[in-house]
């Protein structure tokens, strides 16, 4: 009989058009080590900016997995085809993950980005709607058709992808049980996440996710970057989560010293991933049956 994987097996990309989304997506499938040799369910954590996103963290957990820091998930990765120049990624992500066709943020920082930017992409987004329910009510059904997914899902995004975490959690906080959102533009769309928070806290006593928000403590002396209010936005919308007292809401925040707008994201998804799920590792005995090694006995055994 053979032994299970050491890797995660990642599954021929599928490309998919969701209803009322202008545009098809890329639809990358990682089943972990273990997959074809159970018939039980498995966690879903779902991967906004797939052509980013999705290598490096079916990467992360077949790397936490082996050491069994990590549960065994499986990983749905959702994107815009990687073969997109750069301008046209873009202005796509900017549809998908914005709900409002005008996206910056208010104040001085959406100031200069407005003089920054070209009309095209100022106008870009209005698509989080849209996407957000392609993922959640049309293409996770379909997928749970096929591979065996349980109840609990997980939503990764970065820095505009963030902004969408965030959309998720306040508009449709059933959606997903836990979300990471890594060098979040939480103010985008002046400040829309802020207007649903206060919507959400004025009707709602409990939250219940688990949230963990990251960013890179060098994104506050990038000009565009502190215009687009990274930073400072994740820390405000971390303290208002924090200060509604919501007693099912488990939220860490992290801001990494020295890390970048793009550096950033590598320490996200390290610690973040351990932090949403949690694994304590078995003894010495455990983890060399969970890689399947037969322990040699010593000497005096």
């Amino acid at each position: 009989m053979s032994l299970p994987r050491h890797t995660y097996q990642v599954l021929p990309t599928r490309r998919i058009q969701g209803n009322g989304v202008p545009w098809p997506h890329d639809v990358h499938i990682a089943l972990p080590p273990s997959y074809d040799h159970s018939d039980r369910t498995y966690p879903v954590l779902w991967v906004t900016d797939a052509s980013l996103g999705f290598p490096l963290v079916a990467g992360l957990m077949t790397s936490l997995g082996l050491v069994q820091e990590m549960p065994e998930l499986i990983v749905v990765g959702v994107g815009a085809p990687a073969e997109l120049d750069l301008a046209e990624f873009n202005l796509r992500r900017t549809y998908d993950f914005y709900p409002r066709p005008r996206w910056i943020n208010a104040g001085p920082g959406g100031a200069q980005m407005e003089a920054l930017l070209s009309d095209d992409i100022l106008k870009a987004g209005g698509g989080a709607d849209s996407v957000l329910s392609f993922l959640v009510d049309e293409l996770r059904p379909q997928l749970a058709a096929e591979f065996r997914f349980d109840d609990d899902h997980g939503l990764v995004g970065f820095s505009a992808g963030g902004h969408f975490v965030g959309y998720a959690l306040l508009s449709r906080p059933q959606a997903f049980d836990r979300y990471l959102a890594d060098s979040p533009a939480l103010s985008g769309c002046e400040d829309l996440l802020f207007t649903l928070e206060a919507e959400y806290a004025a009707t709602h006593d409990d939250l219940p996710a688990k949230v963990f928000f990251a960013a890179g403590e060098a994104e506050l002396a990038d000009p565009y970057i502190a215009a687009a209010d990274v930073v400072g936005s994740m820390a405000r919308m971390a303290q208002l989560l924090r200060l509604r007292g919501y007693p099912s809401l488990e939220l860490v925040t992290r801001v990494y010293p020295g890390q970048t707008h793009g550096s950033a994201a590598a320490y996200a998804l390290s610690e973040g991933l351990r932090v949403l799920y949690p694994s304590t590792p078995g003894d010495i005995d455990q983890q060399i049956e969970a890689i399947g090694v037969n322990r040699q006995p010593d000497a005096g055994e």
